[in-house]
C-alpha cells in the first residue's frame, strides 16, 4: 500500500449533547483530563465514551490512501497513541476510570507532589485544546506530534492562510520552518509553514 498524498481536514465526529454545568460558586467545571487506552483502541474508546454522553476528543488527520489495486480510501491517522482526551467534572472522571477500556489518567509528574508523593492529574486547558483541534481541522499539510524537546524561535503571529490571525512559535529545521504550539505535558503539535505568512511579535 502506498501513501501518496494527506488530506488537510479532520472530520469531527459530532458530540452528543452532555448536561450543561454551569461557572456558579460550588459547581464543578468540566475539564480536560488525559487517559491512556490501548494502542489502536483510540477511535472505538472516543465512540463508546460519547454514547455514554461525556466530550471526547482523538488527535487525528484524515488522509488519503492507494491501496496497490488503485482503490483509494481516506482513513483517520491517530496522531497521539494510546491517548484519548476527556472533558469531565472530577465525579465524573472517577466513574470514567473505573470503565474496562481504560487503563488510567495521565498525572503532570512537574507538579509538585503531596504529602504522599502523588502527584496531580494532568489538565490541558482549554486553550490549547481549542488550539489543538483548531489546527488538525484546518492544516494543509500533516501535522506531527513530538514529546521531545525543540529548540523554538520567535513567538509569532500567522498573517494569513488557514491559521491567520493565531500565535505560537516556529521551529526551524533545515530550510523549512513549522508552526508550533505546546500541549501541557505531552509536547508539541507542529506543522510546515511558508515564513512569508509569519510575522514576530515583541
Amino acid at each position: 500500500m502506498d501513501r501518496v498524498m494527506q488530506v488537510n481536514s479532520q472530520t469531527v465526529s459530532p458530540v452528543p449533547p452532555t448536561p450543561k454545568v454551569d461557572d456558579a460558586e460550588g459547581v464543578p467545571n468540566r475539564k480536560w483530563f488525559v487517559a491512556l487506552v490501548g494502542r489502536n483502541t483510540e477511535k472505538a474508546c472516543r465512540e463508546r465514551l460519547q454514547n455514554l454522553g461525556y466530550e471526547t476528543y482523538v488527535a487525528t488527520q484524515n488522509e488519503m490512501r492507494v491501496w496497490r489495486t488503485g482503490q483509494k480510501k481516506q482513513v483517520e491517522r491517530v496522531l497521539i497513541s494510546n491517548l484519548i482526551f476527556i472533558r469531565v467534572t472530577e465525579p465524573e472522571r472517577r466513574e470514567v476510570v473505573k470503565l474496562p477500556y481504560i487503563k488510567y489518567f495521565l498525572t503532570d509528574k512537574a507538579a509538585h507532589a503531596n504529602d504522599f508523593g502523588r502527584h496531580p492529574l494532568a489538565v490541558i486547558p482549554d486553550s490549547q485544546m481549542d488550539m489543538l483541534r483548531f489546527m488538525l481541522y484546518n492544516a494543509d499539510s500533516p501535522v506531527t506530534f513530538t514529546s521531545e524537546p525543540l529548540r523554538l524561535g520567535d513567538h509569532i503571529r500567522v498573517i494569513r492562510g488557514p491559521f491567520a490571525g493565531k500565535e505560537g512559535k516556529v521551529f526551524h529545521q533545515g530550510r523549512r520552518a513549522y508552526f508550533v504550539i505546546t500541549i501541557d505535558i505531552l509536547g508539541a503539535a507542529m506543522v510546515e509553514i511558508s515564513e512569508g505568512d509569519l510575522e514576530k511579535i515583541a
